[in-house]
């Protein structure tokens, strides 16, 4: 398995950095949804520690091949708990109202219906919680409507708080992208 120079400085570092300006903290329960190879379920894990949990959400299977590769290397391995993506849609999976933070990061141009899914994560999250959504804005397959998004977050119960810029990874390059915070009304 072998890494970029960019990458590996982010799942040793720089990933915990900004997930912790994105607010997340020491015993949050999160969910990944779309985790591929960990670029983000790794340092979500750091950041959480010991006291929190990762839930680790793919349906791609070579993804989560890497990802078991990588975790011994950079986490935490027991935070963090892998789904199958067919998991998800399973109400038993994760308990209501149980989530601090959602993060949909560059994968809603795979998804179909974003109704169904933003309903399910408005019935696992806390009150308090809040979902992060990366959608690329930069070059890349499959744009994502950022107003298609506002508009289907609102419909399912969520407000839109803010969108920050960050210097973040994007496949295996640094890139400075947007990232769109919602809360729950």
């Amino acid at each position: 398995m072998e890494l970029s120079q960019h990458e590996t400085l982010w799942l040793q570092s720089e990933g915990a950095k900004m997930l912790k300006d994105l607010g997340v903290k020491n015993g949050d329960t999160i969910i990944d949804f779309g985790c591929g190879k960990g670029r983000y379920t790794i340092p979500l894990s750091q950041v959480v520690g010991t006291q929190g949990c990762v839930y680790s959400v793919e349906r791609n299977e070579d993804a989560l091949t890497i990802l078991r590769e990588r975790l011994p290397l950079f986490s935490m391995m027991d935070t963090i708990k892998i789904l199958h993506l067919d998991n998800l849609t399973t109400q038993t999976t994760i308990a209501e109202k149980t989530i601090d933070a959602v993060f949909v990061f560059d994968v809603l141009q795979y998804i179909e219906d974003w109704d169904a899914l933003f309903s399910y994560f408005f019935r696992v999250i806390k009150p308090t919680g809040i979902i992060h959504v990366y959608p690329a804005a930069i070059p890349h397959p499959g744009e994502v409507d950022v107003q298609r998004l506002i508009s289907t977050m609102e419909k399912v119960g969520f407000q839109y708080l803010k969108s920050t810029t960050w210097r973040m990874m994007h496949n295996v390059d640094m890139v400075n992208d947007v990232v769109y915070s919602f809360g729950v009304r």
